[in-house]
């Protein structure tokens, strides 16, 4: 059997002069009726693009390389490359999709070195290989023939009507996968193809593990997310009983707790639901030093609150489990590892100290979510740090993408409004916010977070506080005419991005509802009334202190009795040096990417 080198197939100038050829030819459909691959799956159950509710290319690349990232580039675990390929079968669709070409190729490229890395190791992988090629190769000659390249060295493959059941079956286990990454809109394709592939081979258990996770993923958003129907619960104890995996027990565990934290379970199930989590935890721990997987058990055993269930026995042996895994753990110089140590710190043990170092690391790592809340504990351990801005405006420059500069954007926003409440400073980066115009950005706009509070916790519609914060603004008799001047040209600005996000409501109605603005409201009048009164107690303090100051200028020095003593133990403080460096005006300056609109 031939080896062709996809790279040298398909060179980047090859790729340029293919490109001009694509939008000019009729649809192809090579490699695609009688095929079983990406492009031949959407085609077939004519997948509704524009009900799609996520940003799917950028979900996918972004979980890619966060597991990328975590491990070394030897030899990764089976369920590794089995999650890697799965990935790169949706980035590689998404690309052709959009035309980008040389993207779809690489991708191709890291399913193709998936493939060659099974080894005897890889029994599940090595059961469905023949599924594996099909896919991987008749994608790549379809790739091929809409660059008009020529497929005469394209590896040969098995088709369909020659593979066994194992590798049948296999192909709708990826297709399970393919069309989970597309989310509700696909849910009952993606449920589909799971049973299929149970039916074809039901004595697979990743199959009953990717069952139970599509209908985690169904409850999750259509129903109580503490709530599991009899059939998931059913299916990922069947993975556990068939394939005794661990990362089957790790999902099954998530199911245990979640039923715990149900309000209508009854105290004596809440107990056993903990006991057999906690057994399966136990037996993770104790199988494997896969410091990764171990790192999901302590994920794991954070969502136990045992402050919420502490009259139950099964939590008597949490507190010295977790202590011994984070032991394990804390050798660990993945940055990813520690992510999970300093969230547990962060949020479980209100230990802000030690969520700080741990999450330093994962912040070097270039974790997102971790390098939020490492300056979180910042913040936390004092509110008034003036580090908060600048530290968020560095995140930037380390992660471009419209998803996550709206995300970063908006918690700078946020912050400078309703902690610090000053409007005037939250112009410099409200423009560069409203230049993000895709969907997925604008609901987060809507449903923004705030995080940088000790006052505010619901989820808020940005854009009505801003509005509101704008119309204040303007009646401020203090601002200078240059900021009133600001003021206007941000609020024309934010009057435009409103028709834009009207018009996206309308023709997005699927993923903003029909309720979606009479819920935002309340929330917005809500914070609207809290803002006002700590601002009315804002002024009432400066005022009061202005008063206390006047009184002590008449006070001699000799009738004053207090005196201050100087500190006979002084101890250093993270906050006591005065962070010196200054960010120039260019720097402060956010521009919009071009690609901020796509």
């Amino acid at each position: 059997m031939a080896k062709s080198n996809l790279r040298a197939d398909m060179s980047m100038s090859s790729i340029a002069d293919a490109m001009s050829k694509i939008s000019a030819s009729p649809e192809i459909t090579d490699y695609v009726d009688g095929y079983e691959n990406p492009v031949a799956w959407y085609r077939r159950y004519k997948v509704p693009r524009d009900k799609m509710t996520n940003d799917v290319l950028f979900d996918n690349i972004d979980m890619r390389d966060i597991t990328l990232a975590q491990y070394d580039s030897g030899d990764k675990p089976e369920s590794v490359k089995w999650k890697l390929f799965g990935h790169n079968t949706v980035i590689c669709h998404e690309y052709i999709t959009q035309g980008i070409m040389d993207q779809a190729i690489k991708s191709i490229g890291y399913m193709e070195e998936i493939v060659l890395s099974i080894t005897d190791n890889d029994e599940f992988l090595k059961s469905i290989r023949i599924a594996l090629n099909h896919i991987t190769f008749s994608l790549k000659g379809h790739v091929m023939k809409l660059c008009s390249l020529d497929t005469e060295n394209l590896d040969r493959f098995i088709m369909l009507n020659n593979m066994n059941i194992v590798n049948k079956s296999g192909l709708f286990g990826v297709q399970t996968f393919f069309f989970y990454e597309y989310g509700l809109p696909c849910a009952h394709i993606t449920k589909d193809c799971a049973l299929k592939a149970i039916s074809i081979n039901e004595a697979e258990p990743e199959w009953y593990y990717l069952l139970a996770r599509v209908l985690t993923h169904w409850q999750r958003v259509c129903g109580s997310s503490n709530e599991c129907s009899e059939q998931e619960f059913e299916a990922a104890k069947m993975a556990v009983k068939l394939g005794n995996k661990d990362h089957h027990k790790l999902h099954l565990i998530h199911i245990y707790v979640r039923m715990s934290k149900n309000v209508r379970t009854n105290n004596n199930d809440k107990a056993n639901y903990i006991k057999e989590g906690l057994k399966l935890l136990k037996e993770v721990m104790s199988s494997n030093n896969d410091l990764l997987l171990l790192k999901s058990c302590l994920i794991s055993l954070s969502k136990m609150s045992c402050d919420k269930y502490n009259n139950l026995n099964s939590f008597e042996d949490v507190p010295s489990i977790i202590k011994t895994l984070i032991n394990k753990l804390e050798k660990s110089n993945n940055g990813y590892v520690h992510g999970a140590i300093g969230n547990y710190y962060l949020f479980n043990k209100k230990d802000y100290k030690k969520a700080n170092y741990h999450l330093k690391k994962a912040f070097d790592a270039k974790n997102f979510g971790s390098s939020i809340d490492y300056i979180y504990t910042f913040f936390k351990m004092n509110p008034e740090t003036p580090i908060v801005e600048p530290m968020l405006v560095d995140l930037l420059k380390v992660f471009p993408h419209p998803v996550h500069r709206e995300k970063i954007l908006s918690l700078i926003v946020s912050y400078l409004i309703l902690t610090k409440d000053d409007i005037i400073q939250a112009l410099k980066y409200i423009p560069a916010l409203l230049n993000i115009k895709n969907p997925t950005c604008v609901y987060s706009l809507m449903t923004h977070s705030v995080k940088f509070s000790d006052h505010y916790y619901k989820n808020i519609n940005l854009l009505d506080l801003l509005s509101e914060e704008l119309k204040k603004a303007l009646n401020d008799t203090t601002l200078t005419s240059i900021n009133q001047k600001r003021v206007i040209e941000v609020q024309n600005k934010l009057e435009m991005f409103n028709k834009h996000v009207g018009q996206l409501m309308k023709e997005k109605e699927h993923i903003f509802g029909s309720g979606f603005r009479k819920v935002t409201k309340k929330n917005n009048t809500i914070i609207n009334k809290h803002h006002t009164n700590l601002r009315n107690e804002k002024w009432a303090r400066n005022n009061n202190q202005k008063d206390i100051t006047h009184v002590k200028n008449y006070i001699k020095k000799e009738d004053n009795w207090r005196t201050l003593k100087p500190d006979t133990d002084p101890k250093s403080n993270i906050f006591s040096r005065v962070v010196n460096k200054q960010i120039s005006k260019n720097e402060m300056e956010v521009k919009p990417h071009i690609n901020d609109t796509k």
